[in-house]
């Protein structure tokens, strides 16, 4: 069903920007590897539990969300469809996930705010060489109505995506970074944007930025304990492990391989949440049982909006949802918020 999706995705959107949303650094391995790690959490269901109500709520950073799902921060996507993040941040508002808009918007993001309502909304924050590029980006924020601020810290310098490459993906819908880095707006080549990136950017920082802000700092791209104890420590509310869908390096441990340490390290003081390979239901319910808060959902999503539009997403999580819901029901476990690793099968404990 998803290769479905996708392969129409593709034939929608052209080679080149199918192959950006697609794609991964060197050979794609690691992207695989999230995907097929989930496998390695078999779950062990509990008989003869009244499961006639399903509640999937659960808590993150203090707000209930009706369900453990989230969208995670994605660039470009009037290149997937003409009304892109408008789009898919009404498609999130409508079945009730949280929706994170990427600092490389190619709508702005008071529009994209207008489509949520009150709806729980983030925005994630690239780290420019020019402080006052990410001052106003923090500001459009703000703006924004956005809740949390997601600083994504795997991005010191851009990795190597072959893909793009060979297809010379070149982005033409001008993003909020254009807006406000760019003299005269237009796009800039990738090669431009990756050297706005600052490679300087250390634990220093992060609680600069959590202050200037004034909202709630989430650190994305975390693959070690050891560092999601720093982010702790450095005053972050939340931290969610990525490897950035497999597009930075392909030479890292899956997500689904990190979790379990850094959920074991935040011990309860932070939100953790989780991406990378989630293509399914039942892999969202493995990671609230090895101890993640949420999970974050990109590329599933992508391709509904490429083939449907806002209607075309909001049934990609609709559906994820669905078997979150399903998968919860068969566990014998009601409530989304008491999975925990005693429905790991006992070779996962």
């Amino acid at each position: 069903m998803n290769d479905d999706l996708e392969q129409r995705a593709a034939e929608l959107m052209g080679e080149a920007a199918h192959g950006y949303f697609a794609g991964g650094a060197g050979d794609e391995r690691v992207m695989t590897r999230n995907i097929e790690q989930w496998q390695q959490y078999r779950l062990a269901p509990r008989a003869l539990v009244d499961v006639s109500t399903i509640d999937t709520g659960v808590t993150v950073l203090g707000r209930r969300w009706a369900h453990p799902i989230g969208i995670a921060p994605m660039a470009y996507q009037r290149h997937a469809h003409d009304e892109g993040e408008v789009a898919l941040a009404r498609a999130a508002a409508q079945a009730g996930a949280l929706f994170t808009l990427s600092s490389q918007t190619t709508c702005p993001p008071v529009e994209v705010a207008a489509a949520m309502g009150d709806a729980p909304r983030w925005f994630q924050l690239y780290v420019f060489r020019d402080r006052a590029v990410n001052e106003d980006l923090i500001a459009a924020a703000r703006e924004g109505g956005h809740e949390a601020l997601v600083i994504t810290v795997d991005f010191p310098v851009g990795g190597r995506r072959e893909r793009d490459l060979r297809t010379g993906f070149a982005p033409t819908h001008p993003t909020l970074l254009d807006r406000v880095a760019a003299a005269d707006g237009v796009a800039l080549t990738l090669a431009e944007r990756h050297a706005l990136h600052d490679p300087s950017l250390t634990w220093d920082d992060i609680g600069r930025f959590a202050e200037s802000s004034g909202l709630p700092v989430v650190l994305k791209g975390i693959l070690r304990p050891d560092d999601a104890r720093r982010a702790i420590d450095a005053g972050a509310a939340g931290v969610v492990v990525s490897n950035h869908g497999g597009r930075q390096l392909d030479a890292v441990l899956s997500t689904a391989e990190a979790l379990e340490p850094i959920v074991d390290a935040v011990a309860g003081q932070a939100s953790v949440l989780v991406d990378g390979g989630i293509r399914r239901g039942w892999d969202v319910v493995r990671a609230l049982a090895v101890g993640a808060d949420a999970a974050l959902v990109g590329r599933p999503v992508l391709w509904g909006l490429a083939a449907g539009g806002a209607d075309g997403a909001r049934a990609e999580i609709e559906r994820l949802v669905a078997e979150v819901e399903n998968t919860l029901a068969l566990i014998g476990c009601p409530r989304a918020a008491d999975v925990d690793r005693s429905f790991l099968a006992p070779a996962r404990r």
